[in-house]
């Protein structure tokens, strides 16, 4: 007979911690399954199942774990706390700001901040928990007066900002300028990712002879797609801001030309040599050899702008920036090099010129917003049903928040579902997903298609 096995409770009592306002599990519990679906990327019914399993596992039953409509609820009532009640008035805070966008007419205003005092006290590039979430505004319309309206409001509740931080679109930079009439002691920042890869496109991506090779590398790819070589194939063009991602295809570019050097010397492995006939392999690469100069010039180009961004990463803008970055780049092998480093030590002493009112340094780098919003993005889903704003958005604000069980405890207090409600509905349209649903249902039986002629 087999003998049951009665599984060894777990230390910590996760079941037998204090309960969470008007709810039956504990806050530990409901803390660690957030931070499963937040920090470890697990979906919400994966989370769900595992808590099950938690309870299993420490003497309980497997449904006692949290549902996954439980664990958005939970999700959603933080972030809004965040955004509603956590976030204090500041006087040195500087704001981040970019757009969300998804399917649909429906956009998403994302703004952070983060005192720049704290930045100053910081040795490296931003995290999610340096930040707060001060605004999710969802918008069908963008322009100057747009954003001017939402930042206005905005700085009634929060405070004037020391300083705007956007990768300068032209809303963005249009609604900044009208919002300086009003307020000139804020000052205007310009995203270091955005700037630099612009001076970048200006070299590259207006040459002919840049377009002619992503011709060839497209030429490439719908020949190798279905080959024995498909691994080979280039990466796909970017359509969306094709100028800040021109790095892959270059690499791209200097790899399989470096790959076709080694086949035409009999520099391979025996399983290489295998995988890779050297007529085949010349056929379908060869064209590459005609771009061999050009590669390096653009890869050096391109090395440039990831040393400038590592540098105001780091840095931000302040008075030692730019002599950092001019011994970060160096001197320029190539006169397109020596070229591009000359603009981007002065736009960065541009930037650094604005921020010098402020003693301390000031955020450079947008980047943090950019990865918010990608992990936003995750929470929507990615099909092509689920992709449009709903309030699940509120979940970016819940990324920046220190989760423990105090915090939990004092979010929940203050916010409950009823207010997550009301905040959907004020905001929120129905998605691309209602629309579907009411408007490409299935016939109903024996339905004829209406005919036309």
């Amino acid at each position: 007979m087999q003998k049951t096995v009665v599984p060894a409770r777990v230390q910590g009592q996760l079941l037998d911690a204090p309960r969470a306002p008007g709810s039956i599990y504990s806050l530990n519990l409901i803390t660690l399954v957030l931070r499963m679906v937040i920090e470890g990327a697990v979906s919400m019914r994966a989370a769900s199942r595992i808590s099950g399993l938690i309870c299993e596992f420490t003497g309980g039953h497997q449904l006692d774990g949290l549902s996954h409509t439980t664990v958005q609820n939970y999700l959603l009532r933080a972030g809004l706390d965040q955004i509603e009640y956590s976030v204090e008035t500041c006087s040195d805070r500087v704001w981040i700001m970019d757009h969300m966008i998804a399917s649909g007419s429906l956009k998403c205003f994302v703004v952070l901040g983060i005192s720049a005092r704290s930045f100053a006290s910081l040795d490296r590039p931003l995290q999610h928990g340096d930040v707060d979430v001060l605004a999710l505004i969802p918008t069908e319309v963008s322009n100057g007066a747009v954003v001017n309206a939402q930042l206005s409001a905005l700085a009634g509740r929060r405070g004037v900002p020391l300083a705007i931080l956007s990768d300068c679109g032209s809303d963005l930079k249009k609604g900044v300028e009208i919002f300086q009439q009003a307020h000139p002691e804020t000052i205007s920042l310009f995203d270091i990712v955005h700037l630099v890869c612009r001076l970048i496109w200006k070299r590259i991506g207006k040459e002919d002879r840049f377009g002619e090779y992503r011709q060839a590398c497209c030429r490439c790819a719908n020949k190798l797609r279905q080959s024995p070589l498909a691994h080979l194939k280039p990466p796909r063009p970017k359509t969306k801001a094709r100028y800040m991602n021109l790095d892959p295809e270059i690499r791209w570019g200097q790899r399989a030309l470096w790959l076709l050097d080694r086949v035409q010397r009999g520099d391979l492995s025996a399983r290489q040599e295998q995988r890779l006939d050297k007529q085949i392999v010349q056929e379908q690469l060869g064209w590459l050899a005609d771009y061999r100069e050009e590669l390096e010039v653009w890869a050096e180009l391109c090395a440039i702008g990831q040393a400038s961004c590592a540098v105001v990463r780091r840095c931000g803008y302040s008075e030692q920036t730019c002599e950092a970055l001019q011994v970060s780049l160096g001197p320029g092998r190539t006169p397109e090099a020596q070229g591009l480093i000359a603009d981007v030590v002065k736009v960065v002493a541009q930037q650094c010129d604005r921020s010098a009112i402020y003693p301390r340094r000031l955020p450079g780098s947008s980047e943090v917003i950019e990865s918010l919003i990608g992990k936003g993005k995750r929470f929507l889903g990615t099909s092509q049903n689920n992709n449009s704003l709903t309030g699940q958005i509120l979940s970016i604000a819940t990324s920046t928040i220190e989760l423990s069980a105090t915090t939990l405890r004092e979010s929940l207090k203050r916010c409950r579902i009823k207010h997550v409600k009301a905040w959907v509905k004020e905001n929120i349209i129905p998605g691309i997903h209602v629309a579907r649903a009411e408007d490409l249902p299935d016939p109903a039986p024996g339905a004829k298609l209406a005919q036309t002629g």
